[in-house]
């Protein structure tokens, strides 16, 4: 259910906001799929491009969707904004199972800005269920969401390793997109096009888990990680 209230509007902060949000996150989503297409060794190749390039695409669509700025429209309601609020903080919850079941992480670093994220993620959608306003808490979410802090020797970080010295911001490159996705669509921007692709961003993060706590893959050719990834 959609419903059409100006109360619910993005402020003029925000949009400013958002959108250098989701011009990183989506540069950061699309270096690691070239990332992974050119590090990554697997017995099925196809599978290395197939993943490489959904990043880059899921990159390019998450740079491109600030555009929806220009034309907000209907605004969710009832069951619709609440699986939208609750999807905030839970794809930060989400990808935090990457390195492991439960609450792990490749270093201290990489926990305490998980959770912390989770936190924000809840603050958010409790401000949004007010209809208040989320500007700060959205700078302060990005910025930790885009920090460079996973040591993680998996291919997709080789690149950001060569620059970052070590370390890499993938972690939360995702639950951070999904997070602005459901913002934009709460304020009535793209609302059921952002949905789809908070859909495809947690598919992504699904496959990633399952992926590599089962088969290794894509964190195959890293050790001591249930997932395959190990620290410096």
């Amino acid at each position: 259910m959609v419903i059409t209230n100006t109360n619910h509007e993005l402020n003029r902060l925000e949009v400013r906001i958002i959108s250098i949000g989701l011009i990183l996150a989506g540069i950061a989503i699309a270096i690691t799929g070239v990332s992974y297409i050119l590090n990554m060794t697997f017995t099925y190749q196809w599978l290395v491009w197939a993943v490489g390039l959904a990043f880059v695409a899921v990159g390019l669509l998450t740079i491109e969707w600030m555009r929806g700025f220009r034309k907000p429209g209907e605004v969710p309601d009832g069951k619709f904004r609440t699986i939208l609020l609750v999807s905030i903080p839970l794809a930060f919850v989400l990808s935090s199972q990457v390195c492991g079941l439960g609450f792990r992480a490749c270093n201290t670093a990489c926990h305490i800005l998980n959770i912390a994220l989770i936190v924000l993620g809840i603050v958010v959608a409790i401000q949004l269920h007010k209809n208040k306003s989320i500007s700060l808490i959205l700078i302060l979410m990005i910025i930790l969401g885009l920090f460079p802090h996973c040591v993680c020797l998996a291919p997709i970080n080789t690149l950001w390793h060569s620059v970052f010295g070590g370390i890499a911001p993938t972690c939360e490159m995702m639950p951070l997109a999904a997070a602005l996705f459901a913002v934009m669509a709460l304020r009535g921007i793209r609302t059921r096009y952002s949905t789809v692709l908070i859909v495809v961003l947690y598919i992504v993060m699904i496959f990633i888990i399952v992926g590599g706590l089962l088969f290794g893959f894509p964190w195959q050719g890293c050790v001591d990680h249930p997932g395959g990834c190990t620290m410096h």
